[in-house]
């Protein structure tokens, strides 16, 4: 079903604009005509192409929307013309035709909340809880703007994950690039250029030299068995199991452990802070919030936290017998906010600390990283010259010794 914007007088000779739903422009006009409407204008809303190639919706562009949306809300703007607005603004080909079909559902009576839900790939329950909470207590603009925010912190922290891990991961890229090179190119030529020579080689050197012979004689099906590496690596990324599988194996190192569990406490802080001063339900807050935890253990740990406050626990309490899934300086602050009333202000804190945190360990981190690297780089370069260069001196001797 695609969707038209149209102009049309209705039997009162007034004229309207709106938008309609239909299979084609001649089933939207005969609808109209039906309602009783003289149909002066007719045009299709592009929303993009098929669901495979119109992209997704970045963090930016949904904390771009809702902030554009609580700006106009508070305007004083129907909320059916601010989705009209932005869905027609916004870059994102995706966004645009999931913003016109809210648009159009909202203007058949059905709640932004209910019509956003359609969408899980899109908006997450975190934004569809709040979307309720808003449309429940009247404060919708209020809400869209703790979403804008929000996301922009969330968007913000994976950023800077993403930015520190850069140039390891360039030099790696770098590193692996020589050694295809060195391995399809230069090898095979020294190996000829050796093995025409008959000398008596050390056994590593021997080695390579193999290495480099069998290229040489097989160089299309070695570049074939390099590609598929690369594309069964990029496969066994994307492979949730494979890639939580990788991700468990590296969060043994104690500095990434570490890391992972700060920006767990931080994101479960501030989601739990921002559904709770949007008047959502204590149990249900915490259920959702549960979600954006991404170390499966604390994940499971957490889900009980709603159980354990329905039947009349504290969360302090209840992060106490958690077996030490959370430090023990968030549990001693939840603990005081419970006691004063200001459990959201508090767990905001909490959040900004462990932000800062983060912060710190990534500093950390990638400071270490870079000389481990460059010890890499220099032992595999070295131990590589050294059973290169010194045949080639033996050969240069044993000239010399000729003459």
């Amino acid at each position: 079903m695609a969707l038209f914007s149209y102009k049309a007088q209705d039997q009162k000779g007034e004229v309207i604009s709106e938008i309609t739903q239909a299979g084609s422009k001649s089933e939207a006009v005969s609808n109209l005509k039906s309602l009783g409407y003289k149909v002066l204008t007719l045009k299709s809303i592009s929303t993009g192409g098929s669901s495979l190639f119109e992209g997704s919706v970045s963090v930016a562009d949904k904390a771009g929307f809702a902030r554009f949306l609580a700006t106009m809300l508070r305007a004083g703007l129907p909320l059916s013309e601010g989705l009209d607005v932005i869905g027609k603004e916004t870059p994102s080909e995706r966004l645009k035709k999931v913003l016109l079909e809210v648009s159009f559902a909202t203007r058949r009576g059905t709640s932004l909340s209910a019509s956003l839900s359609k969408y899980p790939k899109v908006f997450d329950p975190i934004f569809l809880t709040i979307v309720k909470a808003g449309e429940a207590a009247g404060t919708l603009e209020k809400s869209f703007d703790y979403l804008s925010k929000q996301l922009l912190i969330n968007h913000e922290m994976t950023q800077k994950v993403k930015g520190s891990m850069v140039y390891p991961a360039v030099i790696v890229t770098a590193m692996i690039a020589n050694a295809i090179v060195m391995l399809v190119f230069v090898l095979p030529k020294m190996s000829g250029v050796f093995s025409s020579l008959n000398l008596d080689l050390p056994v590593t050197t021997k080695a390579i030299l193999s290495v480099g012979n069998f290229v040489g004689a097989n160089t299309g099906l070695v570049m074939a068995m390099v590609l598929v590496l690369i594309i069964f690596t990029i496969i066994f990324f994307s492979w949730k199991i494979t890639r939580n599988f990788f991700v468990a194996i590296l969060t043994k190192i104690p500095m990434v452990k570490k890391l992972r569990d700060q920006i767990d406490v931080s994101r479960f802080a501030r989601t739990l802070s921002t559904l709770i001063d949007n008047g959502v339900p204590i149990m249900d807050a915490l259920d959702v919030s549960s979600d954006v935890i991404g170390q499966e253990r604390l994940k499971k740990e957490a889900k009980l936290f709603s159980e354990g406050v329905g039947r009349g626990e504290a969360l302090s309490d209840l992060l106490e017998k958690s077996h030490n899934i959370f430090p023990k300086v968030v549990t001693q602050t939840i603990k005081a906010g419970e006691k004063t009333g200001a459990l959201e202000e508090v767990l905001i804190e909490l959040a900004e600390f462990y932000e800062k945190e983060v912060d710190y360990t990534l500093k950390n981190l990638t400071s270490l990283i870079e000389p481990i690297i460059m010890i890499v780089i220099g032992v595999g370069v070295g131990a590589l010259v050294v059973m290169m260069v010194i045949p080639i001196y033996s050969v240069v001797g044993g000239l010399e010794g000729g003459f």
